[in-house]
């Protein structure tokens, strides 16, 4: 009995390796702790209103205050000088950091509004919890390839959709694109600017946004889109998180984004557990402090898990950068030997089992 019971142990243990998030869900955790910083740069104090600092709590995007009597040769507020910004002002800078000057009064929420709200991503918001994903198409200077780009994007949009049954999770609703105009640039300017646009571009240029608000992968540009490349980047997310995908791919960069109860509410009760849950990111950072190899032609995903060791794992949980690179190496385990040991030990209780009712009799 005590192999029986080693064996059982055993297909415990393999069955756990499965991984039971796909990489749309991961892209809804908080793991990253990479998060954007909003300087308040006052001439006299550093001091931040409680108001404000409240207004961003369910961001990714944290206060910092600066004063310029203090600390003048500081980069923030040399760059805050150079705009020649009224105080006190306000500087956001990315992870990578690139900066961006922000207007807003000390005491109102405007700073907040123009930091992390917009038409874009207020739909994001609303719609992310129920949607596989989003294609955000910028618009170029010629309206004919404007035309073609859209049409592609719809396409790839539908041809996802099509295959989605397929998936290893369901998702209630299929990718959808935000347009934004030459004529929208503007109120979605911190938004592109995250997204590393700071003028129209010359020629359409698309992202892939999943999750909370994750990039998948980088811009898209016009020739790739004719190519495309939007379907490709937007099966990945649909994919088991095992897929063989380099980590960086399943956590990908975030845009500046609120992300209120109500939103995590609504998503923990869609997908049927809380992805902000301590055993939840646990068991999600030690997916992700698996250093797997990026596939070379997205197009050729499977949907099937690849089992892999989840005996490695880090210290703490990852830190993801934009483009950063990461490498390491991966001890896999073949899932055809795991499903000829489970066959083999499935037959040997099958045999235990016989031979213990012909003892009785």
């Amino acid at each position: 009995m005590r192999v029986v019971l080693v064996l059982l142990l055993v297909m415990s243990f393999s069955s756990s390796q499965a991984c039971r998030f796909t990489i749309r869900e991961i892209g809804f955790s908080s793991l990253s702790k990479v998060s954007y910083v909003l300087y308040r740069i006052d001439a006299n104090a550093s001091f931040i209103p409680k108001q404000q600092m409240e207004g961003f709590s369910d961001s990714n995007v944290k206060m910092f205050g600066l004063s310029v009597k203090e600390d003048k040769t500081n980069r923030v507020i040399q760059f805050a000088i150079k705009q020649d910004l009224n105080m006190p002002a306000y500087v956001l800078a990315a992870p990578d950091g690139r900066m961006i000057a922000l207007e807003g009064d000390s005491f109102k929420n405007t700073i907040e509004a123009a930091t992390l709200l917009s038409p874009a991503r207020k739909q994001l918001i609303a719609e992310m919890p129920t949607t596989y994903a989003a294609v955000i198409l910028i618009e170029g200077r010629e309206a004919a390839e404007n035309g073609i780009a859209s049409d592609k994007v719809l396409k790839a949009c539908e041809r996802i959709e099509s295959v989605m049954p397929h998936m290893p999770k369901q998702v209630s609703k299929g990718p959808k694109m935000i347009f934004i105009s030459n004529e929208q640039f503007e109120e979605e300017k911190v938004m592109l600017w995250s997204l590393g646009l700071d003028t129209i571009p010359e020629h359409p240029t698309a992202f892939i946004v999943y999750g909370r608000g994750r990039i998948m992968g980088d811009g898209i540009n016009y020739s790739e889109i004719q190519k495309g490349a939007v379907y490709k980047l937007l099966s990945i997310i649909g994919a088991d998180c095992e897929c063989g995908l380099d980590r960086k791919w399943m956590l990908g960069y975030q845009m500046p984004l609120d992300w209120p109860a109500e939103t995590r509410q609504s998503l923990s009760n869609i997908l049927g557990f809380d992805v902000d849950n301590p055993m939840v990111l646990t068991e999600m950072s030690r997916i992700l402090a698996i250093e797997n190899n990026l596939i070379a032609d997205p197009d050729g995903i499977s949907f099937e898990p690849v089992t892999i060791d989840l005996e490695m794992e880090f210290n703490d949980v990852p830190e993801i950068e934009h483009k950063s690179e990461f490498s390491g190496n991966i001890e896999d385990i073949s899932s055809s030997s795991i499903i000829i040991y489970s066959l083999l030990a499935i037959l040997f209780l099958i045999g235990i089992g016989a031979f213990l009712v012909l003892r009785k009799k």
